[in-house]
């Protein structure tokens, strides 16, 4: 009786066991996401300003998410310049909304903070941030300041330069002064109690100094008798390029001096034709280069001359006339 009792409970046992053994194993549960990532991104207010982003790390998705955050402000910005006739009305449409995204391309967000983040899986990293708009709106505001000072400063410093280097640095800073308007809109944007007039203004002023420099620049080019076709080529090439050139020598003047030579070199002769080229500003000497040209000479220096005078052309439209004869001018462009 007792062997079959010990019979049976082994018989139990082994049955039991077996069962176990064969129950399934239930899948492991999915790690549900939160919330926030399939969320909409809290809106901008007067205090913060945010930025989402999922990305392999969480430095690549803190780059991402500041990227979102200025792409945001473009945006913004762009839409608010397409209604602003008031700021429209003293600048060329398509120019400006080109420098506001300029201008926005180059804003760095230094004070964020990461207010949320998840590692979604080994290859993604959602983050959020969250900066704070006061102190960014203060940073673009001193940055705006400092940058007008500067260029204040250095317009105070051309008084005794010569009219060239005059004309090259106003021409630089109506150009920077200029680049400042994105900065201008993106602050009275982010803050609508900033009065934009006055930097607007700052802007215009810096432009009509230019203007003003643009206009009473001038230029005289004379040479000796064979420097003719020299001479008309510079003339021309200045008119097409925007720059007054008169008759009068009160102006930047451009002196052509011709020397030539012909050598014998075996069977060909070859003209040798040297130009010396001076600039003056008033009399006081401010560029210029003495410039070689070697042509085939068959018997007609006219053929020789007339040669030469392409070959300088050309050097100047693929040099530029800085480089080509030595004058130091910003040319439009």
């Amino acid at each position: 009786m007792l062997s079959r009792y010990i019979i049976a409970l082994a018989l139990s046992a082994l049955f039991i066991l077996g069962g176990c053994k064969g129950a399934p194993t239930p899948p492991p549960q999915a790690k549900s996401l939160p919330a926030w990532i399939n969320a909409p991104l809290p809106s901008d207010n007067s205090k913060f300003m945010y930025g989402m982003a999922i990305a392999s790390d969480r430095e690549s998705a803190i780059k991402a998410a500041l990227s979102d955050m200025v792409a945001k402000l473009g945006t913004t910005i762009e839409s608010s310049f397409e209604s602003n006739e008031e700021v429209r009305g003293g600048f060329v449409n398509s120019s400006v909304k080109n420098q506001i995204k300029s201008g926005v391309s180059k804003i760095s967000i230094n004070n964020y903070e990461v207010i949320k983040s998840y590692r979604v899986s080994y290859r993604e990293f959602a983050v959020m941030l969250q900066s704070d708009k006061t102190k960014f709106i203060n940073g673009l505001k001193q940055n705006l300041e400092m940058q007008k000072k500067e260029i204040s400063q250095k317009y105070d410093s051309l008084k005794d330069l010569d009219a060239l280097s005059r004309y090259n640095a106003k021409k630089e800073l109506s150009l920077k002064a200029s680049e400042l308007l994105s900065n201008i809109l993106i602050i009275s944007e982010l803050d609508k109690s900033f009065d934009k007039k006055e930097s607007l203004d700052f802007i215009e002023v810096k432009q009509k100094e230019f203007l003003k420099e643009a206009k009473g620049l001038r230029f005289f080019v004379s040479g000796d008798a064979k420097s003719s076709k020299f001479a008309n080529i510079i003339k021309n090439y200045l008119a097409q390029n925007g720059f007054n050139v008169v008759s009068s020598k009160d102006a930047i003047e451009i002196k052509i001096k011709t020397n030539e030579n012909i050598n014998q070199h075996a069977s060909m002769q070859i003209a040798v034709l040297t130009l010396d080229i001076g600039v003056y500003d008033k009399n006081r000497r401010i560029g210029g280069k003495s410039i070689i040209l070697k042509e085939r000479y068959s018997g007609s220096k006219e053929s020789v001359y007339k040669n030469a005078s392409i070959h300088l052309e050309q050097d100047i439209k693929s040099q530029g006339i800085s480089e080509a004869i030595g004058i130091n001018l910003v040319e439009n462009h």
